[in-house]
């Protein structure tokens, strides 16, 4: 390794690029919902990384609404794993697992590999930031035992596959020094360690790698000394913590020199270089503080003081111990009101999706007859369609009411509003729940007759046709009476959607012809 400097992203870069992600959001660059779901997760990334939860939170809930839109349920996982990460963030450690176990169901519903070994590698992640680390070698042991391990192996996935051995390597070597072999009891354990570890040490190894991937070698230079730790080979241990520490200087990261400082001062106070191990901790405590990381502050401070205190420097371990507490009680307060701002951000999310949901609801039907509208009919029309093309036949029929425009010229827009608006009740009742009676525009509509033959919706319209002709118009005008025709054909998944309307509206045709006030089905005209 050379001695230049890796250059990182500073705060202001990456509060430069959020801003710029946010700048294209709300210029809507994005050409799709799902593009634009993609945007937020990013933003939502720069959020976490300034350790700006609110803003992380609340593009988090937009990727999930667009990626609900798009209909994606590979996008959806991906943003509940986003959703989870900040939860995580916020230390809530429920919350989070409960993103991730809805990221996993969509995923599984999916069919999305890529995406179940994302969760498993976050979930993971997570696990060893909290330190419990036997528990954090499960989603990636599971992974590893499943059809979804494929997730790994395609070259566009080679860094979640160096993550993945990261954690399995970490999670398994503290495991094992803390003692907790019970909990590590299944008969590959050591084989999947032993390949961890060795892939690490060959990606260690590629100087390309090295120098495209700094954040990611840092990270394999930590698992490979904890591996070492483990085997009792504390030289090599030391090395690759020296290697670390030296690599993180270069990237000019606080966050990331206090780190490789303090699992540095960990190595050596496990091996009772007391000194050593101070020197690392009080360098870590300051670089902590000056990324304003308040909780990776506050273990170095719980370290130096346990150090100090080992070697009768009571005094000072009293002091150090004192801002941890203030240093904690402050913590707890932040992430007190914290979590109060994202609960109220979640209930605001849930209510905007309501509504949401209630507009997508209202998008698609008929404002005057409550009725399904044309866009929700060839939705419908599309299933039935996509079931004729298996084997399960229904039909169409549209209706027009006859004479309608004497009816509006006659008796006025608003008897003619109250004619739609029956119609479709009486229809409504008529019809089986399965089948569909949509507003096609004007006096037309479409009915939409599921499983059933051709001849069978015959019946059916002429049945509708009896009931439309014996409706009681006497509060509106005694005279009034109202018929209607009907075209009826068979959606059979030969034809496409549009010769099938094509096919029932030609019918419809001839009823008029005929006389209205009847049915004609398309192929006996």
């Amino acid at each position: 390794m050379t001695n230049s400097v890796v250059p990182q992203p500073s705060r202001a870069s990456i509060r430069a690029s959020l801003e710029a992600l946010q700048a294209r959001i709300q210029r809507q660059d994005a050409r799709s919902a799902a593009e634009l779901a993609l945007l937020h997760r990013d933003a939502a990334y720069f959020g976490l990384d300034l350790n700006d939860q609110l803003t992380a939170m609340r593009h988090a809930l937009f990727a999930l609404e667009f990626a609900r839109v798009a209909g994606d349920r590979s996008l959806q996982a991906k943003a509940h794993v986003t959703l989870a990460l900040v939860q995580a963030e916020a230390y809530d450690d429920l919350g989070a697992e409960q993103q991730f176990s809805l990221a996993e169901e969509l995923a599984l519903e999916a069919g999305d590999d890529r995406g179940m070994a994302l969760i498993a590698v976050n979930r993971s992640h997570v696990l060893m930031q909290r330190r419990e680390y036997a528990r954090g070698v499960e989603p990636l042991r599971r992974l590893l035992r499943s059809p979804h391990a494929v997730g790994l192996q395609a070259p566009e996935n080679a860094g979640m596959a160096v993550a993945f051995h990261i954690n399995y390597t970490v999670c398994v070597a503290e495991a094992l020094l803390q003692g907790r072999q019970d909990h590590l009891a299944y008969p590959e354990l050591h084989e999947d360690f032993h390949r961890a570890v060795t892939r690490l040490q060959e990606v260690k190894a590629d100087p390309t790698f090295v120098l495209g991937n700094p954040l990611d070698t840092l990270e394999i230079l930590d698992a490979l000394a904890r591996h070492a730790q483990w085997r009792g080979e504390s030289a090599e241990a030391i090395s690759l913590a020296d290697e670390r520490v030296a690599l993180a200087a270069r990237t000019e990261s606080p966050a990331l020199q206090g780190a490789a400082l303090f699992e540095r001062g960990r190595l050596h106070a496990r091996s009772e270089a007391w000194n050593l191990a101070i020197r690392d901790f009080e360098e870590a405590v300051l670089q902590f503080d000056a990324a304003r990381q308040d909780l990776p502050a506050a273990r170095a401070r719980d370290a130096l003081a346990g150090a100090y205190a080992t070697i009768g420097r009571f005094r000072e371990a009293f002091e150090v111990q004192r801002e941890v507490t203030r240093g904690v009680e402050q913590l707890y307060r932040d992430v007190y009101q914290q979590r109060a701002r994202l609960d109220d951000l979640q209930v605001q999310a849930r209510e905007a999706e309501v509504r949401a949901s209630a507009f997508a609801e209202a998008a698609l039907r008929d404002s005057l007859t409550g009725a399904p509208n044309r866009a929700r009919a060839m939705q419908v029309l599309g299933t039935v369609h996509q079931l004729a093309q298996g084997g399960t036949s229904s039909a169409v029929a549209l209706m027009d009411l006859d004479h309608f425009k004497q009816v509006n010229d006659t008796f006025g827009h608003a008897a003619g509003d109250v004619v739609l608006q029956r119609v479709v009740e009486v229809l409504s009742g008529a019809i089986r729940e399965v089948d569909c009676l949509a507003r096609f525009g004007g006096e037309e509509f479409v009915l939409i007759f599921a499983g059933v033959t051709v001849r069978e919706a015959e019946h059916a319209c002429a049945r509708l046709l009896e009931r439309i002709s014996s409706i009681d118009w006497s509060d509106v005008d005694a005279r009034l009476h109202v018929t209607a025709s009907f075209g009826v054909a068979a959606v059979n998944g030969v034809r496409g959607l549009k010769e099938t309307l094509q096919a029932a509206d030609e019918a419809l045709y001839a009823a008029k012809a005929a006389g209205r006030a009847r049915v004609r089905v398309a192929g006996e005209i």
